[in-house]
């Protein structure tokens, strides 16, 4: 299920295929079981089908209350890693040499590998690639720091660690956030409640009518696409906007 979700809206279309031949699946039933010519049963059903309706419009508001939030603190960190590295390149200026030319060679290779992982998408070898290149990156800065400290226990050593540490912080808490998704069992939960729903929906057809085949179906369709889109940063029509991470490498492209 997992990879059908990196795919938002193919998976919507999906969707509506499936759940409109549900609706013709519940209206051929009601017509071998006699629905219509039953008040009662006919009753029962509406009671169902309208009380199931419900249940998952409350499930859609559940999940994209989950989605929405989740999609803003991506957002939000990728802005606070990108000033991050921003100033502890600035404050490594003030190192000394040949400290302050190794860091800020360093910082620049990090921005690359940020991007690279950004812009890796689906590709999980690309992905895992640029994030070993940023953890060894973290390790070389980490160590030429160590160095510094053993002579220089300056205030502005002090800074520029203080800086460091912020920057390998939000490395792990933007990776976090990137696979922080919307739990599987969440979504067969809506899926398994939608089609009863629309299960239901055929029952009490009293005629079939191509409208009713395509109105609900592709509804719940666009929903499920919106929210796995939301939930999914590296596909889809909803995208994480990476201009200040491409501001930032100009920014200290054209410093040096």
């Amino acid at each position: 299920m997992e990879s059908l979700l990196n795919y938002p809206w193919p998976l919507g279309l999906l969707t509506a295929v499936v759940l409109s031949a549900v609706i013709e699946a519940g209206y051929q039933s009601a017509i071998r079981l006699r629905i219509q010519e039953h008040a009662n049963r006919k009753e029962q059903m509406i009671a169902m089908r309208d009380g199931l309706f419900i249940l998952v419009g409350l499930l859609f508001g559940f999940t994209l209350a989950l989605a929405a939030p989740r999609f803003t603190d991506r957002r939000l960190l990728l802005i606070d890693e990108a000033n991050a590295i921003g100033t502890t390149y600035l404050r490594a200026s003030a190192l000394p040499s040949p400290t302050r030319e190794q860091a800020q060679r360093l910082l620049r290779q990090y921005v690359d590998a940020r991007l690279d992982l950004d812009n890796a998408g689906l590709d999980s070898s690309k992905f895992s690639e640029a994030a070993n290149r940023a953890k060894q990156t973290h390790e070389q800065l980490w160590q030429t720091v160590t160095e510094l400290t053993k002579t220089d226990r300056s205030a502005v050593a002090a800074i520029y660690i203080t800086s460091l540490n912020q920057m390998i912080d939000l490395d792990e808490k933007r990776i976090s956030a990137l696979e922080n998704r919307i739990p599987s069992s969440v979504w067969l939960l809506i899926f398994s409640v939608s089609i009863i729903a629309l299960f239901t929906r055929g029952l009490t057809l009293a005629g079939r009518f191509w409208l009713t085949l395509v109105l609900a179906p592709l509804s719940i369709a666009i929903v499920v696409a919106l929210i796995a889109d939301l939930d999914t940063p590296s596909s889809g029509l909803i995208r994480l906007d990476h201009r200040a991470m491409i501001r930032l490498k100009a920014d200290i492209n054209a410093q040096q």
